[in-house]
Parts: structure tokens; C-alpha cells; sequence
């Protein structure tokens, strides 16, 4: 965790708060800041505690240098949680398709994309 960013490339929303923007390294750095604060137990249900944000939102803008706020990494929660959960429910129902790690996409066979495409 090491990687420190300091551009805030944000989208300003009509005056109000920056508008988060996220890349692959943003979101491993998240990831690896949100793994540890489970590990210290700061999540108690489905979200971090109040600890447990705290923590996140500080270490986050020390790391990357973006200010952004617990709306912003909560929203960002909630939307890897649901691709997650979809990532989980096509590896685990589905035959014949796996990762491809280098693309880091989806790898099956072309029948199994056509059946997608028919549904």
C-alpha cells in the first residue's frame, strides 16, 4: 500500500462536492484499506462502523491524496458489493466459463457468450 497518488482528478457535480473517479488503482488501494479495517473488526453487519469509516475515509486520502468523503466510499461499497455478488452468481451457476487473468475478463467458449446474446 505503499502507492501514493496526489492528482484529485474529480468531476465537479452543479458547484456541490467532486464527483468521485475511480481507476483499477483506486480501487485496489480501497479494497486493501477496507480488507484491514474487517480485520480489526471495525464491521459490525454489512458497512464499517463509525471507527471503521473514520479510518477508511483518513487512510484513503493519506494514500492517494483524495479527499473523498464517507458518502463517496460508501457509494463505491455498495456498487463493488453488487458486482461482487454478480461475479459470484455467474461463476457459481453457470459451466464452462472461468477468468481470464491477463485480460481480466470473462473467459468462455463463443456458444456460451451466443446463448447470453439470444437471451
Amino acid at each position: 500500500m505503499g502507492r501514493k497518488n496526489t492528482n484529485s482528478i474529480t468531476e465537479n457535480e452543479g458547484g456541490g462536492k467532486s464527483k468521485a473517479i475511480w481507476n483499477d488503482d483506486l480501487v485496489a488501494i480501497y479494497c486493501e484499506i477496507c480488507v484491514k479495517e474487517v480485520a480489526k473488526g471495525n464491521r459490525s453487519g454489512t458497512h464499517f462502523d463509525k471507527i471503521g469509516w473514520v479510518n477508511v475515509v483518513k487512510v484513503f486520502k493519506e494514500i492517494t491524496g483524495r479527499d473523498y468523503d464517507k458518502k463517496q466510499l460508501k457509494n463505491k461499497w455498495d456498487s463493488l458489493e453488487t458486482d461482487c455478488k454478480l461475479w459470484s452468481s455467474l461463476l457459481h451457476k453457470e459451466t464452462g466459463i472461468g477468468l481470464d487473468p491477463a485480460k481480466k475478463t470473462v473467459d468462455a467458449p463463443p456458444e456460451w457468450w451466443q446463448s447470453k446474446i439470444d437471451v
